[in-house]
This record gives C-alpha cells, sequence and structure tokens, in this order.
C-alpha cells in the first residue's frame, strides 16, 4: 500500500516540476535570447539529470512509469485471490486510515507498527504453556522504537488487567553484581493491580548484552515472586546476542521503509489535505527533504512543524535548500551523512536560517524521563534564528516532546561552531551521494 501510494505521488510531483521546469527555462530563454549559446545551455533539462532524479526518489534504475506499472501487475496479481484475502481479513482488527486518518491521531498514537502490536499482544495474552518464564526478545538498532512500541503495548487495558504488576528496568540500571531486587527505587512501576493473578510483566533495556549471572539472579527472583507462574519478560537491545535468550522467536525490527516514511511525514507537514491536489509544489519539495532525513522520526517532527507553519513556496525552497548544503558540509567534514551520524550518536552540523550563522554542532542527542527537567532553549528557534537572543558557546536545547508513551524529552548537547571545510574532497563527496542513491 505504502509503495503504490509513494509511486502514484512521486510521479505526479514530477509531472508537476516538469511543467514547471518548462515555464522556467522558457522564461530564462526569453531573457536571454542575445545571450551566447553556451549560457542558454544552462537552462535546458536533460534526459539524465531526470532519471538521476527519479532514481533517487524511487530507489530503483526504472524510471517512474516503469515502477508504477510494475505496482499495477503487482495489485492484478494480488486482486487475482481476494476472496481468499478478504476472508482472513475479517478475523483481524480494523485499521486506521493512513496517512490522512493518521493525522488526527499522531499526538496521541503509534503510527504504523501494528503487525508488530499484535505480534507482542499475542505473546503477552497467550497462556503460558510450561511454568518457566516466557520471554519475548525484541533486537533494533538505535532509535528504531522499541521503547515506543513496548510502552504502546503496556498501555492496553487487556494487558494491564491480566497481569498484577509490570515492572521497567531502563537501560544501565540492571546491574551486574548483587541481588536483584524487584522493588527497588530505580525500577519504574508502570502498572499494579491488585485484583488481577499474581503475574508480573517485566521490561527490561539494555543496549548491547546482559551477563548470564545477572540474568540466572533476574529469573530466579521474578520465579520466587510469582509461584503460581504465568509472568513474563519482554527484553529489548541493539544487538542480536540476546535472541538466544528467549523462549519464543525475536521480534526484529527495522526502520520505517521510505514509502511508509513519507506518509509519516506527509500527514505532519500537511495534515488531513491532500497535497497531490492542492499543494502539488510543495509536496515535491516535501517529498525531497524526507528522502534526505534518512527516516529519522524526530528529524520528521521539527522539520515538518517548520514547514506546515509556512505554507510559502518560497520558504519551502529555503528550506530545501539548507537541507541540501547541510548534507553536502557533513559529507564534506565527516564523509558521511548527517542523518546516518545521528543513528551512532555521533557529531553533526545542523542548518539555520541565519546568514551570519549558517551551522551549528550537535554534539550528544539523548531521550530524558518526562519527569526531568528540560532546556529552556528550543532547538527549533536555534535552527529558525528566532525566539529571543540566541545562545553562544556550548548549550543544552530542547529537539522535541513526544506526545506517545513514554513521553521522551529528546534533548541535544550543541555547540555554535562553524564548520572548516577541507579542500579538494568534492569527488569524493559526490561518489557518497551516488551510494546513498
Amino acid at each position: 500500500m505504502y509503495r503504490g501510494h509513494y509511486v502514484l505521488d512521486a510521479l505526479r510531483f514530477q509531472a508537476a516540476l516538469d511543467e514547471e521546469g518548462e515555464e522556467e527555462v522558457s522564461r530564462s530563454l526569453t531573457a536571454l535570447c542575445k545571450s551566447s549559446p553556451a549560457k542558454r545551455l544552462r537552462f535546458s533539462r536533460t534526459s539524465r539529470s531526470r532519471s538521476n532524479r527519479e532514481a533517487l526518489v524511487i530507489g530503483t534504475n526504472r524510471n517512474m512509469r516503469e515502477e508504477l506499472q510494475q505496482m499495477v501487475d503487482t495489485l492484478e496479481d494480488t486482486l487475482d485471490g481476494m476472496k481468499e484475502f478478504l476472508f482472513f481479513l475479517e478475523l483481524y482488527p480494523r485499521m486506521l486510515r493512513q496517512p490522512y486518518g493518521a493525522y488526527l491521531f499522531l499526538d496521541n498514537c503509534m503510527f504504523g507498527r501494528q503487525t508488530e502490536r499484535q505480534r507482542i499482544l499475542n505473546f503477552l495474552m497467550c497462556p503460558s504453556a510450561t511454568p518457566d518464564l516466557d520471554i519475548l526478545p525484541i533486537v533494533g538498532p538505535i532509535r528504531v522504537g522499541k521503547s515506543t512500541l513496548v510502552e504502546h503495548v503496556c498501555r492496553n487495558e487487556s494487558v494491564r488487567d491480566r497481569f498484577s504488576m509490570i515492572l521497567f528496568f531502563p537501560e544501565g540500571s540492571v546491574k551486574d553484581e548483587g541481588v536483584i531486587d524487584l522493588r527497588e527505587n530505580n525500577i519504574k512501576f508502570r502498572n499494579q493491580n491488585f485484583a488481577s493473578p499474581n503475574r508480573f510483566l517485566i521490561i527490561i533495556e539494555i543496549a548491547k548484552d546482559i551477563n548470564d549471572e545477572t540474568w540466572r539472579r533476574l529469573k530466579s527472583s521474578t520465579t520466587c515472586m510469582t509461584p503460581c507462574g504465568g509472568s513474563k519478560i519482554i527484553i529489548t537491545s541493539r544487538s542480536d546476542r540476546i535472541v538466544n535468550l528467549g523462549t519464543t522467536e525475536a521480534l526484529r525490527l527495522d526502520y520505517l521503509s521510505q514509502e511508509a516514511y513519507w506518509h509519516f511525514f506527509k500527514s505532519i507537514a500537511f495534515g488531513s489535505t491532500n497535497p497531490a491536489g492542492e499543494h502539488p509544489k510543495l509536496a515535491t519539495m516535501a517529498m525531497e527533504i524526507a528522502l534526505e532525513l534518512r527516516q529519522c522520526f524526530t528529524s520528521a517532527h521539527i522539520a515538518a512543524g517548520i514547514l506546515r507553519d509556512n505554507l510559502n513556496a518560497r520558504f519551502w525552497r529555503t528550506v530545501l535548500e539548507c537541507v541540501r548544503e547541510s548534507k553536502q558540509t557533513n559529507l564534506l567534514m565527516f564523509d558521511q551523512h548527517p542523518y546516518l551520524r545521528l543513528r551512532e550518536d555521533a557529531p553533526v552540523y545542523c542548518w539555520r536560517l541565519v546568514k551570519k550563522h549558517r551551522y551549528f554542532l550537535i554534539c550528544n542527542y539523548h531521550p530524558s524521563d518526562s519527569s526531568e527537567n528540560v532546556p529552556k532553549i528550543n532547538l527549533r528557534d536555534i535552527m529558525l534564528g528566532c525566539g529571543g537572543k540566541q545562545p553562544c558557546g556550548e548549550f543544552e536545547a530542547l529537539a522535541w516532546r513526544s506526545r506517545i508513551p513514554p513521553y521522551y524529552n529528546y534533548r541535544v548537547s550543541c555547540k555554535m561552531q562553524a564548520p572548516q571545510l577541507r579542500v579538494g574532497r568534492k569527488k569524493r563527496v559526490h561518489q557518497e551521494e551516488e551510494h546513498f542513491v
């Protein structure tokens, strides 16, 4: 579904872009009718540039019409077995209409992940086959949404009714030494239901791996406190090493596909309106910006929010140029795309709409609990150059407040530092760009 919508949008936006480009070329040639042929040549749109743009948008070497035909063939194959499909579809809960219907729920509902959410619910609600602890490992890269997904499932009323206590071990709280007390202060209680049987749901966050002895002690403590059985453990990590700890197949999370991410970004930037019909030129620029963000949720909220508040084509063009230049700057400085660096917690230069100071350095990016104090400086104000006096030197800023559980505040440690660009590396940058396409 996402792929079909994406290709159709790309085809519509490309048509609008070609029409705009032809008008621009015509105006430019008229104004320069007395200029040299060499100058006129600058305004011609080559088939090669169009092919490169199409390859960037759809992610394949086929052109858009070929990709659209491929999607039509896929839909026809699906329709051949529609009777059986509809029969099985009736067995599953209804999904929100996306992307436009999703806009109404983005503030309090997780986008996508319906299949993964249902998989976790089935694990939690299914009675245990043995008195042993049932364990579900969830593996995925940093900031893919593991904690958000688990928290969202734990808010389900049926889950809260089933377990007498839901305990949460945040990252770093499980120590390798000492006795594990399930009622220690550093353990967070997500729910207590004294009316339900004595069953625990324990959620453990670890960055990489867990010590074998620590794991044994944790399981032992849980078993002792719930002798009737039925307790379950969900353990999340970035490392595949936890897969062997599970009593069931591990759930693996990955970043949203570019097509699903475009739906998400479009829902925030345009709301419930249809950009293809009402804002085709803005939608074309929005699609390119979304491509550059590399499936980063926080960046989507920041960038789409900035665009949504100013539906002006000239302003959007400026933001798009800033995003492009920021990518070039980071490729020159670090030989790596800026949003890939963010996934690795590496420093990255971020753009600003301020001519005198075009960039600042984001040194560190980390979530914090909603109960903690947040910086008064907002990252969006730094990027737009508004909000009063701008900071100097090193400072902390609030990047984004999540409105869905676990309601993290995303903070960044920054420095007002201009990039010292190196020379003689443009060829290497172009090679990097081709690699990302």
